[in-house]
């Protein structure tokens, strides 16, 4: 955390310009009534920070705190309980949740109207010094009252940050996992299938008819879905983009076998209509499919 050398030393606000801020205390005393006077006709000039003074006590109680930092500008003592105590402010101004905009639009207000305290009453010879060591000290001031804006939002930033990084970790991780336990799924799928192939191929021998020759060639199909299946899950575990013209040709896979199996069995013509008719426009659907993954 900066000290109070580090600010003066990175606003290069020298010795003389601080006794320079000391001298002109008593032409600023002069004017601090003057100066409450303008800075809360513009806070309650707005809805935004009026709300803040409910009542003509909290008013009058803000004043004094404020006609007491105005005089600090012109202490002459910028050390590190200087610094605490703007650090302080700057803390309150965000519990209270008082919009930063606000805090650079007074300040920018209060520039001015010392500006033109010392364009007026102080000796021309001393006038742009007077107005440089006044923007430094506000300069300084308005970088320590901000931090404490900026400190919110950085620890509001990493907190949500943490939080979502944590939670995509999580879901990616399980994620992974389901696609693992899918993968092995499969696998053992695909063991079933095989087995269930030959005792196919077993019964077009034993039987020689040709709903086993149909049977056996079902079987065939599904295995062959299976390894697209398979192989397409191993891609995507490898992170490579999932396929989803493969997901479509399962389907079209599972009515093409019920299309041979309907054929042999003679089943109703409108049944078997309705499934050609089914596989024709997961035909069309194929083809768009793969279209559209190729552009």
């Amino acid at each position: 955390m900066l000290s109070a050398k580090d600010f003066k030393s990175h606003y290069e606000l020298t010795s003389e310009e601080e006794q320079l801020l000391k001298e002109l205390a008593p032409l600023m005393e002069e004017h601090k009534e003057e100066f409450t006077e303008d800075f809360y006709g513009y806070i309650m000039s707005h809805k935004e920070t009026a709300e803040f003074f409910p009542t003509e006590e909290k008013l009058d109680r803000h004043r004094k705190l404020i006609a007491r930092w105005f005089m600090d500008l012109f202490g002459g003592k910028y050390d590190d309980s200087y610094i605490r105590n703007l650090r302080h402010v700057g803390k309150v101004h965000v519990n209270i949740k008082l919009d930063g905009h606000f805090v650079n639009t007074s300040m920018a207000r209060m520039r001015r109207f010392l500006s033109e305290i010392i364009e007026s009453h102080v000796p021309q010879d001393k006038r742009e010094e007077g107005v440089i060591a006044v923007s430094k000290i506000l300069d300084i001031n308005l970088d320590i009252l901000t931090s404490s804006y900026r400190q919110e939002e950085l620890r509001k930033y990493f907190l949500s940050f943490r939080v979502e990084k944590t939670l995509v970790n999580w879901i990616e991780r399980f994620t992974y996992g389901l696609n693992l336990i899918l993968a092995l799924a499969l696998g053992v799928v695909s063991v079933a299938i095989v087995a269930l192939f030959a005792q196919d191929v077993i019964g077009i021998f034993r039987k020689a008819d040709p709903d086993s020759i149909i049977a056996a060639l079902g079987s065939l199909l599904i295995i062959w879905l299976m390894i697209e299946l398979l192989d397409t899950e191993i891609s995507h575990l490898k992170g490579r983009k999932l396929q989803i013209k493969v997901f479509v040709g399962v389907i079209m896979v599972a009515f093409l076998r019920k299309v041979l199996i309907a054929g042999f069995q003679h089943e109703e013509l409108l049944s078997f209509v309705s499934k050609v008719g089914t596989l024709l426009v997961l035909g069309i659907v194929y083809w768009l499919v793969v279209r559209a993954e190729r552009e």
